[in-house]
């Protein structure tokens, strides 16, 4: 089986787009940690374990649940590839499941990113960060991106799921005349 005839069929499709929806998260991710943790240092922020153990806790949380959910859309690829070809219960629960449990892991990630990006727009200025529209202009255009992407990756992973319970079945019915 070729990569050419996988894409055949639109859950998997469905599902990479999630996988690169995250990964291009995942890179503005690290940019977004690049720049709290280089950057905002520039603008007076003074390192503190204080707010730092916050930042990182939340920042670990949001990594291990976005890969958590990348790693649940690559696995839901095979239970929907073989539910196409031979659908059997096994398939199709696991073609429910495995992407409910990865829209539960997106859902989960999204509260971490609001979590760090609370922390860096409300919990810094004590410890020294001056606000500034340059930082700012740097910052939101990096975060914004990455959570709508993170919320598009979640309203996707709903139609694998709804498609393995073959609930969206399309029938066509011809009528005599």
């Amino acid at each position: 089986m070729s990569f050419k005839n996988l894409l055949r069929y639109k859950t998997v499709l469905v599902l990479l787009a999630v996988i690169v929806m995250n990964t291009i998260t995942m890179v503005l991710l690290l940019r977004l940690d690049s720049f709290v943790n280089v950057d905002l240092y520039s603008y007076g922020l003074i390192f503190s374990y204080q707010w730092a153990d916050e930042y990182w806790h939340n920042n670990i949380m949001l990594w291990t649940f976005i890969g958590a959910a990348t790693a649940i859309a690559v696995t839901a690829i095979v239970p929907h590839f073989v539910h196409s070809k031979a659908p059997n219960r096994f398939s199709k629960l696991t073609g429910f499941f495995l992407p409910v449990l990865g829209l539960a892991f997106q859902a989960i990630s999204i509260f971490f990113l609001s979590q760090v990006n609370n922390i860096v727009w409300s919990s810094l200025y004590p410890y020294g960060l001056q606000y500034d529209i340059d930082w700012t202009t740097t910052y939101n255009p990096i975060s914004m991106p990455a959570l709508a992407l993170m919320v598009i990756a979640a309203l996707m992973l709903v139609f694998p799921a709804v498609r393995a319970l073959g609930i969206i079945e399309i029938e066509i019915v011809h009528e005599d005349e």
